[in-house]
């Protein structure tokens, strides 16, 4: 409750028009299903209705932007790789985005309600992930959970954040980047060298747009794919080893959460293993050594650090036999679907789902 004795408003905001706008929906619903009633008043807004004007954005979402912005919502079609998920899962996002209201709506008072107290940020990629929308809550002073400007725009952006965690003497992959407009045959030439290798978008998430790469002339039609995404591209180095990831909470005082070791079925954690549970097993806690589970901890807090988070994020990693642990991307704004990797790690920790959000939204308003 606030100081007044009401109850907290908070405004999920979910959707977007980024690639990952359906899992986004996904996490939105299960967040406003476990924020504590006693606490919170909680309401769904689609960032989306921000964006009617934008001229970036594809005829498909313009039009969407702009029948949401005018209350006459449209069924959510999902995109090819959502109808692969389980039918669930597709239903909860297809319901969320028939509940959401436009964010616009969540910024000023409408019909007598006030605006919201505080933002849940339930986004992912551009326009949500990357200190956008988080630039223009800061302009409305609106506090909101996660990290700020600058550490999200630094961790949406694979390359950049590569440059601080490896000046910061945190262990990276090896990785060469190519942008849309300038790939010489010199820079071609670098990334065939480390093949094999990941071929993946630089400011996306879910997997979106990656592909694995074994040979060299299989780059080419991999980078056409990744440029569909971003004008920017990394050709990672494969790593081989276990794959492990590390959440971090907290402020000033931050708690690495439990290990999580992820062991997809497929050939690599892509967007379908993430979000359909039968194709991946997800080991938390790990089961790695003691000394091992405190190194890999520290090195989650220090890129935590490193990059300025606030509030919580996830550290993803590949433990190698030859290097110990390689930090491959930050995450500052985890997924929240019930199959999410947080979540899990959280629970492991002893923190049920909606206790942990109760925690996200103090630490957004600086009560802990």
């Amino acid at each position: 409750m606030s100081k007044s004795g009401r109850r907290i408003r908070v405004g999920v905001l979910l959707g977007g028009a980024s690639a990952e706008r359906e899992i986004s929906l996904a996490s939105g619903r299960m967040i406003a299903d476990h924020l504590p009633r006693d606490r919170y008043e909680v309401l769904l807004f689609d960032s989306l209705a921000l964006m009617a004007g934008n001229p970036a954005l594809p005829p498909d979402l313009a039009e969407k932007a702009r029948a949401l912005e005018a209350h006459a919502g449209a069924p959510e079609l999902l995109a090819d790789r959502s109808r692969e998920l389980p039918a669930a899962l597709q239903q909860e996002m297809k319901s969320t985005a028939a509940e959401a209201a436009p964010a616009t709506e969540a910024m000023e008072v409408v019909e007598g309600k006030r605006r919201i107290d505080v933002a849940f940020i339930a986004l992912h990629g551009p326009y949500g992930e990357d200190g956008t929308l988080q630039g223009m809550l800061e302009i409305a002073g609106i506090p909101y959970v996660g990290s700020g400007v600058l550490a999200s725009a630094l961790a949406m952006d694979k390359a950049m954040a590569a440059k601080m965690l490896a000046a910061a003497g945190i262990p990276v992959a090896h990785a060469v980047v190519l942008e849309r407009e300038e790939r010489d045959d010199d820079a071609l030439r670098r990334a065939a060298a480390i093949v094999p290798a990941f071929v993946k978008p630089s400011r996306q998430g879910s997997s979106v747009g990656m592909s694995p790469v074994s040979r060299p002339q299989e780059l080419q039609p991999a980078l056409e794919l990744a440029f569909e995404y971003d004008s920017r591209v990394l050709v990672e180095e494969r790593l081989d080893g276990r794959e492990i990831t590390v959440g971090v909470i907290g402020n000033r005082r931050l708690t690495a959460l439990p290990v999580v070791e992820i062991v997809p079925g497929r050939e690599f954690f892509d967007y379908r293993a993430k979000y359909d549970p039968a194709l991946c097993e997800e080991i938390c806690p790990a089961e790695l050594a003691p000394e091992v589970v405190e190194r890999v901890q520290d090195l989650a807090v220090r890129a935590h650090r490193a990059l300025d988070c606030r509030g919580y994020s996830r550290v993803d990693m590949m433990l190698t036999p030859d290097r110990g642990a390689v930090v491959l991307e930050v995450n500052t704004l985890p997924g929240m679907t019930i199959n999410s990797l947080f979540p899990k790690a959280a629970a492991a920790a002893g923190i049920p789902f909606s206790e942990l959000l109760d925690r996200l939204v103090r630490l957004a308003l600086g009560e802990e």
